[in-house]
């Protein structure tokens, strides 16, 4: 669920927002954006994590860095041999190979990275990603429906451009008979 908020600070809820569980740790979403001077800021926000859930969110991106590592040596691996050799059928066919190869590793990895995860967990990968921002209006994607729900309850005084979903957890609260904001974004 996307939520857009205002402002510099926010309350992250203290619970793991993959599992829900009590967090030990951190992970960093960090952003930028570029003002009207074209100056360019940075923003980090600590997400709270439990150690399980950190651990598994670690992992996914070690393999997807080392996928994207094992690919691009295959490729040029094939590309070398089909031209030491003056034959591409043969490069094509060992690129393929090394790929198929790839593949399945990943596909075995991948299934222990979740089976190591805690039952409750909602996801293998990070729970929320900062999209973007547009001055001081960030955009985050939260990924867990009970974490999203806390986070828009715990800074509902800076949602902005509240979707129907976002707008349905401030229904039934004292502040959800106020009006959300909006905030106009000029179009290039």
């Amino acid at each position: 669920m996307k939520v857009s908020v205002s402002g510099r600070q926010f309350v992250f809820p203290r619970s793991c927002a993959c599992c829900g569980a009590f967090p030990t740790t951190t992970l960093g979403v960090a952003g930028t954006e570029k003002n009207r001077r074209a100056r360019t800021k940075g923003w980090t926000w600590d997400i709270p994590y439990c150690r399980a859930c950190k651990r598994h969110v670690r992992s996914l991106e070690y393999l997807l860095l080392g996928t994207l590592a094992f690919v691009g040596i295959s490729c040029f691996t094939g590309a070398l041999l089909a031209i030491k050799s003056d034959q591409w059928e043969f490069g094509v066919a060992v690129t393929s190979l090394l790929l198929t190869t790839i593949a399945l590793v990943d596909w075995l990895a991948f299934k222990l990275i979740r089976r190591s995860c805690p039952k409750n967990c909602y996801l293998t990968g990070r729970a929320v990603v900062y999209i973007g921002s547009d001055g001081a209006c960030h955009t985050f994607d939260l990924k867990s429906p009970f974490y999203a729900a806390d986070f828009v309850l715990a800074n509902h005084l800076k949602i902005v451009n509240a979707s129907v979903r976002v707008a349905s957890i401030l229904k039934n609260t004292k502040f959800g008979d106020y009006q959300v904001p909006r905030r106009f974004v000029k179009k290039d």
